[in-house]
């Protein structure tokens, strides 16, 4: 079945989790992504996580972000180098590209090509030389100040949500920008930086402190939203004013709703702090699964806090609706996370594992016209 965007040629020279996962989500639905990276292997290939099954191979996320691509091993730093990517950009749809590639000159190869930026902090402003990491992109953003509990530090999330959601946002600015194309009758240059996301991931707190002055106190958000520690799992619950009575009926204890403090909501907010206690009392022995059924039979608002661990196996709306998929590898067949979107005429359809390092070398290298001894001194020079 042909991919929605099969007629498309990619050249990624990314060197970042968002530039990346933006390249996979292109090759997902069809489009032809070659990985550029150095003789020696993109760096990603080098970091953590590693699987545990074998902690000296190759890494979980350059996993993630690659599978479906194919790789050519380059070194554009070199002259010769730089003239074969030159070579290859003119046939290109799209380069995704990072930091310190000379992006006007890849213009001029193709004028036609899209040439994504996409950086921590773009190629200007104070910060434009600095190096990110999830969690500078979050404590520089605002968000990190914001969460968790006033009396503590700051709370530091989880994975490379900031480099995800720029990854996103660069795959929907590509396919504005070819979408685009036949109108302006050529390419352009598009970006997205990983600060910029971030700042825009969050409430819009900053926006409501400089319209009327209010910072929402850390921790303290105002909202029926309570956690507790049931026997097996952490439950999320929030309690609207008419859901009062149902959720007290709920909790196997309608008495609650005769306390002073927790009649009303004005109240209950004022004490949620103390109601929220009560409940964790009430349900320390509950199974999780419990207290979630208990709950949606009466239509309140609750969830379980499912572990990473339990996705798989267990969780069975993602089981059921075919989420997770399987490549091939040398070590047999791997889960992988299934789609973000669906397309009925056009789904996703990954062509395989992340690939070996240079593995196209070989084809691409041929098909630009180089015979076999001029390949081989390319390697002996470190540029292949």
């Amino acid at each position: 079945m042909a991919g929605a965007l099969d007629r498309f040629r990619v050249l990624d020279l990314s060197e970042s989790v968002a530039g990346q996962f933006c390249g996979r989500m292109l090759a997902d639905y069809g489009a032809h992504v070659t990985l550029i990276e150095p003789p020696a292997g993109s760096l990603i290939r080098h970091l953590g996580p590693t699987d545990a099954a074998n902690p000296t191979g190759p890494s979980m996320l350059f996993f993630h972000l690659n599978h479906g691509k194919t790789s050519l091993s380059l070194d554009v730093k070199q002259p010769s180098g730089w003239k074969i990517l030159l070579a290859l950009a003119a046939k290109a749809d799209v380069l995704i590209v990072g930091p310190g590639i000379d992006r006007a000159a890849l213009q001029a190869a193709n004028p036609q090509a899209v040439i994504a930026f996409v950086s921590g902090f773009g190629d200007d402003g104070p910060f434009a030389n600095w190096k990110g990491s999830e969690m500078i992109y979050l404590a520089i953003s605002g968000m990190m100040n914001h969460n968790g509990i006033s009396t503590r530090e700051p709370l530091y999330g989880c994975g490379e949500r900031a480099s995800i959601a720029a990854g996103i946002a660069s795959y929907i600015t590509i396919l504005s920008a070819l979408f685009t194309r036949p109108k302006l009758g050529h390419g352009q240059q598009v970006q997205v930086d990983v600060a910029e996301t971030a700042a825009s991931m969050w409430y819009p707190y900053p926006s409501q402190y400089v319209y009327n002055g209010w910072l929402e106190p850390r921790g303290e958000r105002g909202q029926p939203l309570g956690f507790v520690k049931c026997r097996d799992a952490w439950v999320a619950f929030w309690i609207h004013e008419h859901h009062w009575i149902d959720a007290a009926a709920a909790l196997g204890a309608p008495y609650l709703t005769q306390e002073a403090r927790f009649t009303g909501a004005a109240a209950r907010q004022k004490h949620w702090h103390e109601l929220v206690d009560v409940v964790q009392e009430l349900v320390k022995d509950w199974p999780a699964d419990d207290f979630v059924s208990r709950w949606q039979e009466r239509n309140l608002i609750v969830a379980k806090a499912w572990q990473a661990n339990d996705l798989f196996h267990a969780f069975p709306h993602l089981r059921e609706r075919g989420y997770w998929e399987t490549v091939p590898t040398e070590q047999g067949d791997r889960p992988i996370l299934g789609p973000q979107f669906r397309m009925s005429a056009t789904p996703r359809h990954v062509r395989g594992g992340p690939p070996d390092i240079g593995n196209a070398n070989p084809t691409e290298l041929a098909e630009m016209g180089l015979a076999a001894a001029e390949i081989d001194a390319l390697r002996r020079a470190g540029v292949v």
